[in-house]
């Protein structure tokens, strides 16, 4: 497998897909600073070095201003985000392995970049794309080794500031082959929604290997928000449709349902089913309590109609378990 800086100066760019590039001043000066630290980075590095080691250094040097540029602008505009993509293999990740709402955001240029890579007992694990919103947490990787490994050979784990924030994560792999496979994290937050997460990332390995990622990243938004407001209360079960968002990465319920008695009380799980107005059921991408995210609407699409469904058990103190189903009242919303 290619070094990422050898991909990095080996790209062929044209020039005119940044002719019209559209940035505000606090993104030209970001990018601006990081050229000229990289710069000034690179040129104290090869005062240092000796002459029959310049040209290995002139080399680098060159990746690492690129890789800088990149970084720094892959939030920027979906023209850098092209250029990221085209970076074999951690580049394509989410186009290649992730759900449709996942792919919408590469493409689009919605997520960051981190290209950060760690190599520990001939395994080199490089943290690609990562995403994130109110729905969920995404984090793209690649595994390259030596020797045949699986994913079974890592313990993964994710945190916050070095804390575990309560939440549900599963994995998705691509481990076609043994030595040289791609996966995505997938995280979602029961309550934690902070503006800018710093996510942490471990990989422990059965022979003690540990490869730590951190990167700082910014929640995204929605392009599209309705607020609801719906609420709705049968018997014991009291709920609550806060709002609808819906864009790029997908269509995005946020609800409140609980279910008390006098001496019971419990949070419910919804679920949505969401036809659109030429009569295709959207797939669910995500869940958590409190939000739902289905696949995005397609173009022309002018009205979703929901029905909400509650669905849960009651485990009272005697053993008994009591099994709950409600379908509650639809309800419809016009896409502009």
């Amino acid at each position: 497998m290619k070094d990422i800086f050898e991909h990095l100066n080996n790209l062929k760019l044209d020039d005119k897909d940044f002719e019209e590039m559209e940035v505000n001043e606090v993104e030209k000066a970001r990018v601006k600073a990081k050229l000229k630290q990289s710069i000034e980075k690179n040129q104290s590095h090869q005062l240092r070095k000796q002459s029959a080691r310049k040209k290995w250094g002139y080399g680098i040097g060159a990746a690492v201003m690129a890789f800088g540029l990149l970084v720094a602008s892959a939030t920027v505009s979906p023209t850098m985000a092209q250029v990221v993509s085209s970076i074999p293999l951690i580049g394509q990740i989410y186009k290649n392995l992730g759900d449709i709402g996942l792919k919408n955001v590469s493409e689009a240029g919605l997520s960051e970049f981190s290209g950060e890579s760690k190599t520990i007992n001939g395994i080199t694990i490089t943290l690609g794309e990562i995403y994130y919103d109110d729905a969920r947490v995404t984090a793209s990787f690649s595994v390259d080794s030596e020797k045949p490994l699986t994913s079974d050979y890592f313990n993964i784990k994710h945190n916050y500031k070095g804390g575990m924030p309560l939440s549900n994560y599963g994995l998705t792999t691509d481990e076609s082959s043994p030595t040289n496979w791609t996966g995505i994290l997938n995280i979602n937050y029961y309550s934690f929604n902070p503006d800018t997460l710093e996510l942490g990332i471990t990989f422990e390995g059965k022979q003690e290997e540990l490869f730590e990622f951190r990167k700082e990243v910014v929640k995204a938004q929605y392009e599209n928000k309705i607020d609801i407001a719906k609420s709705q209360q049968i018997d014991n079960l009291k709920y609550e449709i806060h709002d609808i968002k819906w864009g790029t990465p997908g269509v995005l319920f946020t609800y409140d349902a609980q279910y008390k008695e006098e001496n019971y009380g419990r949070d419910v799980k919804l679920e949505f089913e969401v036809v659109d107005s030429s009569n295709k059921r959207l797939k669910e991408i995500s869940w958590k309590y409190g939000k739902q995210l289905f696949e995005p609407v397609e173009n022309g699409v002018t009205e979703l109609t929901i029905t909400p469904y509650a669905k849960f058990d009651i485990q009272r103190g005697d053993g008994d378990i009591e099994w709950k189903e409600y379908k509650l009242e639809p309800f419809k919303i016009s896409i502009p």
